[in-house]
């Protein structure tokens, strides 16, 4: 059962290290890292941060109009969340990393919450819970944000109905209306795909590797968390992984940011598109106000 296993306090990049190597090492699964600018966040994806009833589904259709040949040569809708959501778009997906260092620089980047302690959260996914891009359970996941909310609350309804999930249980959700629609879904990506749903690992957490076809998550070491129709409620609940937070202090986010510029971790190398470089020489030869 994932409980949080250890809180520590970060004031440099090297205190920050020596936390992370005092953590015990994996034999099996996967370690990822997550940087929060704010320690009281609740762990939770972005499509669940604010936005409109019905908007999942509404916001990413009309992406897929605005750009289509952005998306063209992403075969799958985990592929199409990864760049939406690198794009800005809410999704359900939540970022992580594999280097750490790339967790602590987003645990200090943003300077509208140098007022506030950062963290950094790591998880330890167990073997299970780890999966590739192609996997059919992340593809189920993923392809949940093309349903409607009415269809995933009624996925939800029929999960909770049921007590015992004995094999004619399994029979009788996988017949729901809303099950076969996301059916429809993953098999425009899977044609092969059969209707073999486990209904418990659309109520999981699982890390994701993507695949290494995006400049962003090639520089951020990036991966990801799927959780399905888990509304993060209680992620420390969770059975796939244990946790553990590295406080970050607030005083010390800008000497830790100057820190991983010596070591190349900066806004320039965690963000490769040629804007986020420009902001960066920028800022750098620019003079800093007296006022």
């Amino acid at each position: 059962m994932s409980k949080t296993r250890s809180r520590m306090v970060a004031t440099s990049v090297t205190s920050y290290l020596e936390h992370v190597f005092s953590l015990s090492p994996l034999t099996t699964g996967e370690r990822c890292y997550r940087g929060e600018s704010d320690a009281a966040w609740r762990l939770m994806p972005s499509i669940m941060r604010g936005v409109h009833h019905e908007a999942e589904n509404q916001i990413f259709s009309e992406l897929m109009l605005e750009a289509p040949t952005e998306f063209s040569s992403d075969k799958s809708m985990f592929d199409k969340l990864v760049r939406a959501q690198h794009y800005g778009l809410p999704t359900r997906l939540l970022d992580v990393s594999l280097n750490p260092l790339v967790g602590l620089y987003f645990a200090c980047n943003e300077e509208e919450h140098h007022d506030k302690d950062g963290a950094v959260k790591v998880f330890d996914f167990i073997d299970k819970r780890v999966k590739y891009a192609d996997s059919d359970t992340i593809s189920l996941i993923c392809n949940l944000a093309r349903l409607s909310d009415a269809e995933r609350e009624a996925i939800i309804d029929a999960y909770d109905d049921v007590g015992n999930w004995s094999k004619a249980a399994i029979t009788r959700f996988r017949k729901k209306a809303a099950i076969l629609r996301l059916m429809q879904f993953v098999r425009v990506e899977k044609p092969y795909f059969l209707n073999l749903v486990d209904p418990r690992h659309l109520f999981r957490y699982f890390f994701v590797y993507p695949l290494k076809n995006n400049r962003r998550v090639i520089a951020q070491s990036g991966a990801f968390v799927a959780a399905g129709l888990l509304r993060y409620t209680a992620p420390d609940s969770s059975k796939g992984f244990t946790s553990h937070v590295i406080s970050i202090d607030r005083d010390k986010k800008a000497d830790i940011l100057n820190e991983l510029d010596v070591i190349n971790i900066n806004s320039r190398t965690m963000f490769p598109e040629i804007e986020f470089a420009s902001k960066y020489i920028k800022k750098k030869w620019t003079v800093p106000s007296k006022n």
